[in-house]
């Protein structure tokens, strides 16, 4: 009876740990929650604090968690002191299928003491890094804006400055289109060279809220000629509510190397089936920086 029992025994505590082999104890995660990245700036000497950050992209102890949408409620698996390092995430061109790391924003980082089902709440912040430049800011706070280059269109559709729906401050840029003057495109007086000498990297950030379609592109000029090349590729379509915009500018201007760029804006009432869609438009603009590695 003894022999039985113990063979009995014996048999429980195989099967007791049989079942621990197969249905292993999970680990209770800690857990990190980001409602929002913030952004702050020298308003003097780099213009608006205005963002769109999106994710967040997180690193524990250099380790890459993912990039999360935000608000973001984010498991951790480790457990005690450790070095949470958060990066801005944007949508490049404003396209959901492309969200990047902004390069031009520094890392936040801080020291969290994980505990197994707390919850830590994070509220980083972002900055420029100190060698990012600004080749222009255009905020159209004034009458001698920068995109006054009239390439196509009326003098009626230039930009002019507004502070009917202005985004911030006194005033917004805004373009105004009709059946009459159905186009225009406009680009910056100035010339800009040598953005890409530190980094390829090159943006066009800005603020927007339009009733039509826009293009943004580069305009390539060689030191010595006349003529000028347009490349327009990124855009946005029309956006009823003020909107912030990441034009990746890098691309365009790596594959199309000029002594000099500016940057242009092109508009027009969509026309289709031998009409206008709509019979005026409205583009309004503002906080226009373009930027680079200095």
């Amino acid at each position: 009876m003894k022999n039985k029992l113990a063979l009995l025994t014996a048999a429980a505590i195989l099967l007791f740990n049989a079942c621990d082999l197969i249905n292993p104890p999970e680990d209770v995660p800690a857990y990190l929650y980001i409602p929002t990245i913030d952004k702050v700036t020298d308003a003097a000497t780099e213009g608006s604090n205005s963002h769109r950050i999106t994710e967040a992209w997180v690193f524990v102890d250099n380790e890459f968690l993912g990039a999360y949408a935000l608000p973001a409620l984010l498991p951790v698996l480790n457990e005690g002191a450790v070095e949470v390092r958060v990066e801005a995430g944007i949508k490049d061109n404003g396209i959901n299928s492309t969200p990047e790391i902004y390069p031009f924003y520094e890392p936040w980082r801080t020291i969290v003491t994980l505990e197994p089902n707390v919850v830590d709440t994070l509220l980083p912040v972002a900055r420029y890094l100190d060698n990012v430049g600004f080749a222009f800011i255009e905020t159209f706070e004034g009458n001698n804006h920068l995109f006054q280059d009239l390439r196509q269109g009326a003098e009626e559709s230039r930009i002019q400055p507004t502070a009917d729906g202005a985004f911030e401050g006194d005033q917004s840029g805004l373009i105004f289109l009709d059946t009459a003057h159905a186009l225009v495109e406009l680009a910056t007086t100035a010339q800009f060279t040598g953005l890409q000498d530190k980094s390829v990297y090159v943006y066009l950030e800005l603020n927007y809220k339009s009733d039509i379609p826009v293009l943004f592109g580069i305009i390539g000029r060689d030191n010595g000629t006349s003529g000028s090349n347009p490349f327009y590729d990124p855009g946005f379509l029309s956006k009823g509510e003020w909107n912030k915009i990441y034009f990746n500018l890098s691309a365009l201007m790596f594959n199309n190397k000029f002594d000099n760029y500016q940057i242009g804006i092109f508009a027009a009432i969509p026309y289709s089936n031998g009409r206008y869609e709509r019979m005026e438009a409205r583009v309004w603009l503002d906080n226009i920086k373009l930027v680079y590695f200095k």
